[in-house]
């Protein structure tokens, strides 16, 4: 969970860094006008092609307040318009973050994302409204002290509102990507705290630009990152996916060993249960396989069948590993409560052995696996090869009474 906090914390360091320290060349001058543009609009491009709603809305918040920084508070106009805008900007776009965040994956070109599109037209449209009817009273309420007793920094210039809202913008984001383990999210949650400083006068040159820029391309490098994730990662059980393992088998060179696993039953077990506990089995059975020790790596290769490779290891090297994953996962129980007697049980048709306390309040199952082993000593020999031998030794396990481990 915490690794999806690293690429976004990592260029929200850059960020700081980079705005005290750095400076560009002449020749590169014109990225400080034309990269902004190129950065969020890449961004709302990435969005699209993957179908990130919600990156999308962000990014749009994100590009809107730029403009805004650019027609009306870049040339550092105090007046009542800038005023207005710069603190509506402060409010808006962390209430916006926070928003996206809470909702759920929607898409963009659909009816849901039309109707999310309307929040911050909507928000451009109160501040239309404010300036077009001069209603100065509204704007200083913004500026005006939630705490009076709170006493801020004097280089924190950003109305106690807005603050407010970017540190309920961190946080629900914080929390969003920590339950659900989304990198979005935690780009989320940097992006909020980069575009707080970016609202902030801070005593560097252009900062709204460069902050609102970077916040911009955390969430486009989170889009990448995310959609890498799904083409090659299996979102159930959290391995590597099929996609993964071609490549990797393409990648290997010289000996390894592969290993096919099958949940025994696992048919009739769904039929018995439910897929809301197979999926809690495969779950399991996945959390033992990526515990794997010896340097395996595990792969989900497709329904109740995943897949082990030892790279540069001989199978007589590592059979012991596979012997003890089979003994893990079988003498691991999985409690049910306030479930249904089993129907196997009735039925009398093989499936996963069951048991359950005194009071008959809750229930516990034990998933055995059948495992096949094969391997590659010839580096003339295709890697296909090695997986087709262990397919064939997984429907000897089988064959010879399930939960074994054969060759």
């Amino acid at each position: 969970m915490l690794r999806n906090f690293g690429m976004p914390l990592g260029l929200w360091g850059i960020a700081l860094l980079l705005a005290v320290h750095a400076n560009l060349p002449d020749y590169l001058s014109g990225l400080k006008i034309h990269g902004p543009y190129l950065i969020l609009t890449g961004g709302l491009s990435l969005s699209l092609a993957f179908r990130r709603g919600r990156a999308f809305f962000v990014l749009s918040s994100l590009s809107l307040a730029y403009i805004a920084f650019v027609f009306f508070l870049e040339q550092g106009n105090a007046g009542f318009i800038a005023r207005t805008v710069y603190a509506a900007v402060c409010v808006f776009v962390p209430l916006n973050i926070a928003v996206f965040t809470l909702l759920r994956e929607r898409g963009v070109w659909n009816a849901p994302g039309l109707r999310r599109m309307s929040l911050p037209l909507i928000e451009v449209g109160a501040i239309v409204a404010i300036v077009l009817s001069d209603a100065a009273e509204f704007t200083e309420m913004l500026y005006l002290p939630i705490l009076e007793q709170v006493v801020l920094s004097p280089r924190i210039h950003i109305p106690q509102v807005g603050i407010v809202c970017a540190v309920a913008a961190v946080s629900v984001a914080v929390v969003c990507a920590v339950v659900r383990g989304s990198v979005i999210d935690a780009a989320f949650a940097a992006a909020a705290a980069c575009f707080a400083l970016a609202c902030n006068d801070l005593p560097f040159h252009g900062p709204f630009a460069w902050f609102c820029t970077m916040a911009g391309m955390i969430v486009a490098i989170a889009v990448v990152q995310d959609s890498h994730r799904m083409a090659f990662y299996d979102e159930l059980t959290g391995l590597p996916g099929r996609r993964a393992l071609n490549e990797r088998l393409g990648a290997l060179d010289g000996t390894f060993t592969v290993a096919m696993i099958d949940i025994d039953h696992f048919k009739a077990f769904n039929d018995t249960w439910g897929h809301d506990v197979g999926d809690q089995v495969l779950k399991l059975v996945a959390s033992r396989l990526r515990r794997v020790g010896g340097g395996g790596m595990a792969y989900r290769y497709g329904g109740e069948e995943f897949t082990i490779i030892f790279a540069a290891r001989r199978a007589n090297s590592v059979m012991h590993h596979f012997e003890d994953l089979r003994k893990d996962i079988e003498n691991y129980k999985v409690t049910l409560r306030d479930r249904s007697p089993p129907k196997d049980a009735a039925r009398g048709t093989p499936g996963p052995s069951v048991a359950g306390d005194n009071k008959g309040t809750s229930q516990w199952i034990s998933v055995t696996v059948s495992i096949g082993v094969g391997e590659r000593t010839d580096r003339a020999q295709l890697p296909e090869r090695a997986l087709e031998a262990a397919d064939q030794a997984l429907y000897r396990a089988k064959a010879q009474g399930r939960n074994r481990v054969s060759r």
